[in-house]
């Protein structure tokens, strides 16, 4: 039978209402679930209470679920409200739900705590199915690769009758990459042995994940509820329902299986770092190209530097260039093709620039060079790319159109300007229509002439204006961006802060991410404040899978516009 604690808290309002905080059981195993219940009698509204004391020691599974009785007593109708949540312990051991407050309408109530007993599960029970947080390696650098797999492990003797979508847990001071999700529940052929036991095993998913700067590297604990077939015990022995009907009678029992925490060990490059080291860690190649090798003076060139390799491909930049006199660079867009085949993250990064020769000659575009940690070898390399020579012919317009006007044009104007007679008196008669006809055609013959010239600078400035407006306005969009009605708060408040990183730093790529941030803001603001970037950043992308971010729903705006008016005013 189900043990049932309540505590009766009454409320002194106009009619008779009482309030039930209750749970069904107050003894379970590990790995057990129990239902909390907050029943409402005589009210006309469901509890608003505040969970946040139960997270400490439970998991909320599910919940709530909102039920509605209504009785007819002496004549006179009751009804109750009850609203239930499913729970799951992280611990053992004796320890209580702790009191919960509040309200029912505009009042308020508190209840007391309810002792319960999780009790440990024999090793048997324990070691039939259970899940495991796979790491490839337990020491690493900070951009080094560590390939984590989460595995479901089962006897074979047990059957999972359904298993809940598993969902990966926020990675706190990792960048992670996906390498493989399963489309559902498969498991591998050849089986494992563990301890001497046979398991067949299914791989829940797996993740490359790359740390960053950060106080702790921890991999969080998961849990996975699971559904398992268990035999009823039988009420007599008969052949005929052995073994034939065995599957007829059976039920599911849900288990909540946990992984245990882990922790990375970060280990220190070796000293002393190369100078033209900006991150990159794995083991890299280069090369860089250009269009055409010959061109003018004012045609663009495209010049496109290719890094291909195995690393942390996309969390670093390439030092700064710098690039002969006569030449000018505009910023590079990036891209980024990974291979999507392999366990570690592969592929190739480019960064193209357009390059605009200045003057007639013979140009070198110098080497480029970058150091990186190869942590196989744990030794550090350098690559760079060969020089590339370019061959700048003059250009075939003599005269480059700045927005003034030319002496010959000024010219042209004053002829045309010259016909029009100021000193004559005109005088009211029957061709002063046509007079005025033949004026109105030499003004419009002027203005036709002269408008492309002002449309021209006029374009002209807005052109070369126009990051300096995106600068000044990046704030101000922001703002706009953060006030707009959205139903999910997470994604307008990170879209609104890299649309004002993009804007204020007059960047190429909307490929932004908290470790581009970080770079970005690198020596551009002080790591505390970088770390609130990041830190909300990281609310925002785990959005609605994270509990911790659920709670922070109704202040991530609020919070984000903060930290992008405190960035704003470092940054100006």
């Amino acid at each position: 039978m189900k043990a049932l604690l309540t505590i009766l808290i009454g409320l002194s309002l106009s009619i008779a209402q009482s309030i039930q905080i209750s749970i069904d059981r107050n003894k379970i195993l590990e790995g057990d679930m129990l239902t909390l219940s907050i029943e409402v009698t005589g009210g006309e509204e469901f509890a608003q209470v505040d969970l946040g004391p139960l997270e400490k020691d439970f998991d909320i599974i599910s919940g709530p679920s909102q039920q509605t009785n209504i009785q007819w007593i002496n004549g006179r109708m009751a009804s109750t409200k009850t609203l239930t949540w499913t729970l799951s312990p992280i611990r053992s051991g004796k320890f209580s739900i702790p009191p919960l407050s509040g309200t029912v309408g505009n009042r308020s109530f508190k209840g007391k705590s309810i002792p319960i007993e999780v009790m440990k599960t024999g090793d048997l029970q324990q070691n039939t199915v259970f899940i495991v947080a796979e790491l490839d390696k337990e020491k690493v650098c900070i951009g080094e690769q560590v390939t984590l797999t989460y595995k479901l492990y089962k006897e074979p003797n047990v059957n999972i009758a359904g298993i809940d979508q598993f969902k990966m847990p926020d990675f706190k001071g990792f960048w992670a990459e996906e390498i493989y999700t399963p489309q559902q529940l498969k498991f591998q052929a050849q089986e494992e042995v563990l301890n001497g036991v046979k398991y067949q095993v299914a791989n829940l998913g797996q993740r490359a994940l790359f740390p960053i700067s950060s106080d702790e590297h921890k991999i969080p604990p998961i849990s996975l509820k699971v559904q398992l077939e268990v035999k009823k015990k039988k009420r007599r022995r008969d052949p005929f329902f052995d073994p034939f009907f065995d599957s007829f009678f059976s039920e599911t029992k849900t288990k909540i299986l946990r992984s245990k925490e882990k922790t990375l060990f970060i280990e220190s490059f070796p000293e002393p770092r190369p100078f033209d080291f900006t991150g990159a860690v794995g083991d890299f190649q280069m090369n860089a190209e250009v269009d055409r090798l010959d061109g003018k003076v004012n045609e663009g060139l495209s010049f496109t530097i290719s890094l291909k390799g195995t690393g942390n491909i996309g969390l670093f930049s390439l030092p700064d260039i710098k690039f002969p006199d006569g030449v000018e660079a505009f910023p590079p867009s990036d891209s980024f093709d990974k291979d999507g085949f392999r366990n570690k993250l592969t592929g190739i990064q480019k960064w193209e620039y357009i390059l605009i020769p200045r003057q007639a000659g013979v140009i070198v575009i110098p080497r480029v060079q970058m150091s990186f940690y190869d942590p196989s070898i744990k030794s550090w390399k350098r690559i760079s790319t060969d020089p590339i020579q370019l061959s700048i012919a003059p250009s075939e317009i003599d005269n480059v159109y700045n927005g003034s006007l030319t002496k010959r044009e000024v010219e042209l104007l004053g002829q045309d300007i010259r016909f029009i007679r100021t000193d004559t008196k005109i005088s009211p008669s029957k061709n002063s229509n046509k007079t005025t006809l033949i004026i109105l055609i030499y003004i419009s013959s002027v203005i036709m002439f002269i408008s492309p010239l002002l449309l021209s600078k006029f374009m002209g400035y807005r052109i070369a204006t126009e990051s300096n407006r995106q600068v000044r306005g990046a704030l101000r969009k922001s703002i706009k961006t953060l006030r707009s009605i959205n139903h999910d708060p997470f994604e307008t408040a990170s879209r609104a802060f890299y649309e004002y990183l993009k804007d204020k730093c007059s960047l190429k790529t909307n490929n932004l991410d908290p470790a581009s941030v970080e770079m970005i803001l690198n020596n551009r603001l002080e790591q505390k404040i970088i770390d609130r970037v990041k830190e909300i950043l990281t609310v925002c992308d785990a959005g609605k899978y994270s509990p911790d971010a659920i709670k922070r729903e109704g202040t991530i705006k609020k919070k984000m516009l903060e930290i992008i008016k405190q960035v704003d005013k470092d940054l100006s």
